[in-house]
């Protein structure tokens, strides 16, 4: 049985409160709280009432139905002159009525900021609801479309469902879902008539005849974190493993193949009949880059779930407008600014006090992000029959991006973060033309490799399309949050933009994304200059005066070659043998850039693999240090040498050799120590030519066999 017990609910004076020894007695002073008559003056069944109907209100307020009579929480509020008085009973008794019918129901625990008033949940949802979504079509101005809950999808993301909806009205009949509406907040009318949201418009089917797409319910937005993770903003993070991890240098740098491919789900996505329900599109919005250079790197994009839009900046009736970041407005998120821009392009859903909610789908899914966030404008919508879309321009930052996961982006109004400098000279040899390109890329971990690329594309080729025969001489410096730096310097010929920027964004890439820790770039610098010379060269054939020679005698032979429409050029060489070369048979190769570094990571393969993140830079420098205009001369020795991971210990012993070897290290690897010698000629050299030597120490040196 409980014990009834008493609460005053009123204000009461503390000095009063320590002279009656903690009792609370009314302040007289105060002034009433509850109606002026007494319980005395008003009948017990009015009083009755009105405490029931105040119980009413609490239930209805918390989300639930109404109870039966017999279990109705009621709350028994005696007012008099005096007081107000509250039973413990009284207090109790609703409570637990509330607590037992949201556990029945399954209710999990609110998220963070979740207002039952203003926010719904996916378990209010039921087919047929009908309410209404905002976005914006045109300028700046939010207009409103309907909907009607078509279904909801249990489970459609793991333990997260997805809320189908029709939408007509805003020509959404003609054009169906367009991309740039991700995150357009959708209101739904509950059974007391109020309009509350359910969520962000984020999914749809490609080349959907009716406008029908999914919602990704509030609630799940709401988890996002409301503040960027610690260390976010450092650029260079975790710490060198020691586990046994080994990073190798992709097999894509090697490649002769530059231009970029879409994966492999990306082409299936494209040629499948039966499209799935997927998020939209994010539209990114390009201008200032050659259609080019942006349709090379179209599939990239693609894969990445956004779709480059050709569009203008934001000129004409945009200059001057304000928009602000309020729910249905439209979220920019500029990836690349400066001499040209690529924005990306969304709609909010949600503010609370500095928090911003938008797109209801990951723009990336990367988690911990720091990109700038603005406000857009929208020029007109792009109705189209595989994909309708948004054409936009970014208007003004207004904060940061902190968060990139599957239900959404979550970011806080105030100063934008920090952006990545680009400045590229490109200048032609012959003086007709030179222009320096300044950029300014956000700063992420898959997309700051892209993004640098497009840049360095785009000023490459911005002023005028290489000419047909040509050569590029590229000196660029890609500086690094942990202090290291990367130079890509060579020559190259008759070939595209492309070629350059995928060499950067192959670096950046491995420096961001390699096992050891996340190192982000800090500054990309230099010049490329154009010639309209061709400096090229193939080998057509190797002299070798004779096949046997002497430890430590000097190797003379002479290559001929053939310029790009020039006449055919000889070339003396000259490779100087080691002194303590054993007697034997070795292969002697005269060769270009591309089969010296095939025959590298065969012989010596440590030297393309890393165990921490400064081993990776190192793979990196050795890997960019490679000059194509240059002949290699190479003699090939016998495995002689053992490296300890990136640590070579050439011509060891054979009984040291053994004795490593059957340490059991999984970092130790047996290397042939190759004669070396790397001949510069001015022309990016292609072929190359083998030989078997015999070395004798009986023959004197410079001697006929």
């Amino acid at each position: 049985m409980i014990r009834r017990t008493e609460f005053a609910l009123c204000p009461f004076r503390r000095d009063e409160n320590r002279r009656t020894g903690g009792r609370a007695r009314l302040d007289q002073e105060s002034p009433r709280i509850g109606p002026a008559a007494s319980a005395k003056t008003r009948p017990r069944k009015v009083v009755r009432a009105a405490r029931g109907e105040r119980a009413d209100k609490l239930v209805r307020a918390a989300g639930l139905p109404a109870l039966l009579a017999n279990g109705r929480a009621t709350t028994n509020i005696a007012h008099s002159e005096d007081a107000m008085k509250l039973t413990l009973s009284e207090m109790i008794v609703p409570v637990i009525a509330v607590l037992a019918h949201a556990g029945a129901a399954g209710v999990p625990d609110a998220p963070p900021d979740f207002d039952p008033r203003r926010h719904m949940r996916v378990s209010e949802v039921r087919d047929g609801m009908k309410g209404y979504g905002l976005s914006v079509f045109r300028g700046t101005k939010i207009e409103r479309f309907e909907v009607e809950v078509v279904s909801v999808l249990r489970n459609f993301n793991p333990k997260h469902d997805v809320v189908l909806v029709r939408c007509r009205g805003a020509n959404l009949e003609h054009t169906g879902a367009v991309a740039g509406m991700s995150g357009s907040p959708v209101f739904l009318r509950d059974d007391q008539g109020r309009e509350r949201l359910i969520g962000a418009f984020a999914y749809g089917w490609t080349m959907m005849k009716d406008p029908v797409g999914g919602v990704q319910p509030i609630e799940y937005m709401l988890r996002l974190p409301s503040e960027p993770a610690p260390g976010t903003e450092t650029g260079a993070q975790g710490t060198s493993r020691t586990d046994g991890t080994c990073w190798h240098l992709p097999a894509t740098f090697a490649r002769r193949s530059h231009r970029p491919e879409a994966s492999p789900e990306a082409m299936a996505d494209a040629s499948s009949r039966r499209q799935p329900l997927r998020e939209m599109l994010t539209p990114l919005m390009i201008s200032g880059m050659p259609a080019g250079v942006v349709k090379e790197f179209e599939p990239m994009l693609l894969a990445g779930r956004m779709s480059p839009v050709l569009a203008g900046g934001a000129g004409g009736a945009a200059q001057g407008v304000a928009a602000g970041i309020e729910p249905g407005a439209v979220i920019a998120i500029p990836l690349v600014s400066g001499d040209g821009q690529i924005t990306g392009i969304g709609t909010v859903t949600e503010v609370i006090g500095g928090r911003v909610l938008a797109f209801g789908h990951a723009l990336q899914g990367e988690g911990d992000v720091l990109l700038p966030m603005g406000s857009g404008y929208v020029h007109m919508v792009a109705a189209s029959l595989v994909n309708s879309f948004k054409v936009a321009s970014f208007l003004e930052l207004k904060g940061t991006l902190h968060c990139d996961q599957l239900a959404g982006v979550a970011g806080r109004i105030g100063m934008p973060p920090p952006t990545v400098p680009v400045e590229i000279r490109c200048r032609y040899e012959d003086g007709s033309s030179e222009r320096l390109y300044r950029f300014n890329v956000a700063q992420h971990p898959r997309l700051t490799a892209v993004m640098a690329a497009m840049c360095t594309a785009a000023a490459i080729a911005s002023a005028r399309d290489l000419p047909v025969r040509h050569t590029l001489d590229v000196d660029l410096t890609m500086e690094f949050a942990n202090g290291r730096t990367l130079r890509l310097r060579n020559r190259l010929t008759n070939t595209s933009p492309m070629e350059v920027a995928m060499s950067v964004a192959q670096s950046v890439q491995a420096a961001a994304e390699n096992p050891f820790s996340r190192v982000m770039l800090r500054k990309l610098s230099g010049e490329v200059v154009v010639s309209r010379d061709v400096r090229m060269a193939e080998i057509l054939s190797v002299g070798l005066p004779r096949a046997r020679y002497a430890p430590g005698e000097t190797i003379k032979a002479f290559v001929t070659y053939r310029p790009f429409q020039k006449p055919d050029g000889v070339m003396p060489i000259e490779l100087s043998l080691p002194r303590d070369l054993p007697d034997g048979s070795y292969e002697l190769a005269v060769m270009d850039w591309q089969n010296h570094l095939s025959d590298e990571q065969t012989s010596r393969p440590f030297r393309f693999s890393a165990h921490s993140a400064a081993e990776v830079f190192d793979v990196l420098s050795d890997f960019l240090g490679v000059r194509r205009d240059a002949l290699y001369v190479r003699l090939m020795r016998q495995p002689d040498g053992i490296a300890v991971g990136r640590t070579a210990m050439p011509r060891l012993p054979s009984s040291r050799r053994r004795v490593l070897l059957g340490a059991n290290m999984s970092d130790i690897t047996l290397f042939a120590s190759p004669v070396l010698r790397v001949v510069p000629t001015g022309y990016v050299m292609d072929g190359q030519a083998r030989f078997t030597i015999v070395v004798d120490r009986k023959l004197q040196p410079g001697t006929q066999p």
